[in-house]
């Protein structure tokens, strides 16, 4: 049986070891305009516990203590929390004893100096296609950076933009931190016509048949990653290339906009069936081989069915637009 879509996703996730113990040592001159020296400074504390939290990361961060022979500056990491998508790693870091242009060692700008915070900050270009991180110089050798690899770029530097002017709060010559509304919501309980229902019995015998290279019997599971989420893993029978296996997940309390991998993105189209309206994600969560569909059942419970193809592109949704009308006789009401 192939590893389900959602445990890769998670298997991709870094995880953050908890502990801030870093100080930052040493003494630098201001430049005009930048404000003061940064000096001993643990990286931290950067952001307080409210403002990791509202930004949708994990507290504690982890803390890495500062290694001059590999001109690396005292740093943090937060890891994104579990109900956030995509999954994030935000890292803080400041110095206060280290040649900015000797660290940068030649990496181009890739924007101009923005206001951001009260400070002046400059994207430069990284070894990771994901990473989008900004500099700000506070002294002749002393700087802070935000960097957020988000898994895409654009994403990365959206992120990485809303952290910064809580960061430069703690800086010198930092203005004070606009006001975030807290990433933590209350969520729905668990209720509707999908409380009660067997995700397995979302297609009867007859109807697996009919997809083609999906075997006929279903596998109950339950969800670590959505809560009180259960689906039903019909295997592919084609090997390793190919069709991959059919799923169908209820979520009692998830409304449609909340499976990961559909969270902030537009479905790609609207397939109607009966008169209910299926959004398809081709490529969900950035997989490339794997297809997602919703549907809203109430405002707080919805259905998704996951698949995919391996080797071709052009199938990778065809079996669950197949399965979705056997899907959708299906359901309760």
């Amino acid at each position: 049986m192939r590893i389900k879509w959602q445990a890769v996703a998670a298997l991709a996730a870094v995880t953050v070891v908890t502990g801030c113990t870093a100080t930052v040592g040493g003494s630098a001159s201001p430049v005009p305009g930048q404000g003061p020296v940064v000096t001993a400074v643990d990286a931290c504390t950067l952001l307080d516990e409210a403002q990791v939290d509202a930004l949708g990361y994990r507290s504690p961060g982890r803390s890495v203590p500062e290694n001059k022979e590999r001109l690396q500056p005292p740093m943090c990491l937060w890891n994104s929390k579990d109900d956030v998508e995509p999954s994030a790693i935000l890292n803080v870091g400041v110095a206060s004893d280290l040649d900015f242009n000797e660290y940068i060692s030649g990496a181009l700008k890739k924007s101009q100096p923005q206001q951001l915070g009260g400070l002046s900050w400059t994207q430069y270009a990284s070894i990771l296609p994901d990473d989008c991180v900004f500099y700000t110089l506070l002294g002749t050798k002393s700087f802070a950076y935000v960097s957020v690899s988000g898994g895409k770029l654009d994403r990365s530097c959206e992120l990485a933009k809303t952290a910064i002017p809580q960061v430069a709060a703690h800086l010198p010559g930092g203005q004070d931190a606009p006001p975030l509304t807290p990433s933590t919501s209350a969520k729905p309980e668990p209720g509707g016509p999908l409380l009660s229902v067997d995700p397995c019995t979302m297609l009867k015998p007859d109807q697996v048949a009919q997809l083609k290279n999906i075997s006929p019997n279903g596998e109950k599971d339950t969800s670590s990653t959505v809560p009180n989420a259960s689906f039903c893993l019909w295997d592919d029978t084609d090997g390793d290339g190919g069709q991959k296996a059919f799923e169908v997940w209820l979520g009692p309390s998830t409304p449609v906009g909340e499976w990961p991998g559909a969270k902030s993105v537009t479905p790609a189209e609207t397939v109607d069936v009966g008169g209910r309206k299926w959004g398809l994600f081709p490529n969900m969560g950035g997989l490339r081989v794997t297809c997602g569909a919703t549907l809203a059942i109430t405002d707080t419970s919805s259905v998704q069915v996951v698949s995919g193809f391996i080797g071709d592109d052009t199938k990778t949704c065809d079996v669950v637009k197949q399965g979705l009308p056997l899907v959708t006789a299906n359901l309760p009401g």
